[in-house]
């Protein structure tokens, strides 16, 4: 957007932490009687832990239209009058002026584990928790809940089957069974680390996901709606079909799409759903080499971008496959993968492929090339393997 505003970076000193230690017994949040949230300290939390620290304080307009500045990473419980103070001594504030003083919220929970799935209670039946109650912090994790509470709220009186989002389905069923079952000690907030899946988990696919169970089990999801998934849904699974049927040698492929990274010694035909694996292929590259049967498929840019990424798909189903220990990602050939990936791969010798994907900065894409290779590899050695002996 070309409407934007700077934000600047000022610094906490010595002063802070003194006028923190010094009022410590006009605080009750930070007497660290209670488990705080780990992910948004207040500045009273960071000085105790990490004393003797400068700690970055980010300063951030409220709007184009407005002259408030949002202090991010100051936020603190303590009076109003040492707030002011703590302000004006920080370098760059000396002159501000404080509009809405930081507060802090204690909240109880109950045990998330006395809950079922579709959020109803164990004890009292057609009660359901949502939300802090269960021990969460953060909008989304409590609109999350709020949603499928409310679902199953509406089921449970017409005598209907319970909504149920498992952990392959959606983050919100990682969220709830990770709560239900092993209850949470500390607010908890949810991290595409959570998710085992979290690699088919995207919104991109979130109609596939969701969409079809919404309309027919929980009567949440509007008629067109429905239909648009069901034209995406039918529309997969006719151009993957497709793109199957359609074969080339890899010389011809490296005509049709000379940027694409392929090597040209691979002896089996290649489909184009293969090539369309490569990062230099896209849909609307594959249509120019191949316009018929292909054209229609790119002119739609989801369909075409929803194509590129079902390869992904693979993944889920092989996390557990092991990686062979003498890979020597830096000179592997007949894979797709770049500098980077290689030693990013290298450095940390993964043992599985579900390991790899969970490498900072090793992408879908190479992970899927990476399957590939491991894959074809193991056939063509149980093939080798199933050869009669000769003299």
């Amino acid at each position: 957007p070309e409407d934007q505003l700077p934000c600047y970076l000022t610094h906490t000193n010595p002063r802070v932490g003194e006028i923190v230690l010094d009022s410590l017994h006009l605080n009750s949040h930070v007497k660290e009687t209670t488990r705080g949230p780990r992910y948004c300290p207040s500045i009273e939390s960071k000085v105790l832990r990490f004393p003797n620290r400068l700690h970055q304080i980010w300063l951030e307009p409220e709007g184009l239209d407005s002259d408030l500045i949002y202090p991010q990473g100051l936020s603190m419980t303590l009076p109003v009058e040492l707030q002011e103070k703590m302000i004006t001594c920080i370098r760059g504030l000396e002159n501000a002026k404080m509009v809405q003083p930081g507060y802090g919220v204690q909240y109880d929970y109950l045990d998330p584990r006395q809950i079922g799935p579709s959020l109803e209670t164990h004890l009292v039946q057609r009660l359901f928790f949502a939300g802090q109650i269960n021990g969460t912090t953060g909008y989304e994790e409590a609109a999350a809940q709020g949603v499928v509470a409310g679902i199953n709220a509406s089921l449970r009186v017409r005598y209907k089957p319970p909504f149920v989002i498992s952990r392959t389905e959606g983050y919100v069923g990682v969220l709830i069974d990770d709560l239900t079952t092993l209850g949470t000690t500390e607010p908890y907030r949810m991290f595409t680390s959570r998710a085992e899946f979290r690699l088919s988990l995207r919104p991109d696919n979130a109609d596939s996901r969701l969409t079809f169970r919404g309309y027919e089990e929980a009567g949440c999801v509007s008629q067109q709606r429905y239909e648009r998934a069901s034209w995406m849904k039918s529309s997969l699974e006719e151009g993957i079909s497709v793109l199957k049927s359609i074969e080339f040698s890899s010389s011809k492929w490296k005509k049709l799409i000379p940027e694409a990274s392929m090597s040209i010694a691979k002896s089996q035909p290649l489909s184009a759903l293969d090539v369309l694996k490569y990062e230099e292929v896209d849909m609307e590259r594959l249509a120019k080499a191949v316009p018929e049967p292909l054209k229609k498929y790119a002119t739609c840019t989801q369909l075409a971008e929803r194509l590129k990424i079902e390869e992904i798909k693979e993944v889920q189903r092989d996390e557990a496959l092991q990686l062979p220990k003498d890979l020597d990602y830096l000179t592997l050939r007949d894979v797709s993968l770049s500098a980077e990936v290689r030693e990013k791969l290298h450095f940390s010798r993964p043992q599985t492929i579900g390991a790899a994907s969970r490498i900072p900065g090793v992408t879908p894409a190479a992970i899927v090339n990476l399957l590939r290779f491991v894959k074809t590899t193991q056939q063509r050695q149980v093939a080798l393997n199933g050869l009669p002996e000769t003299d």
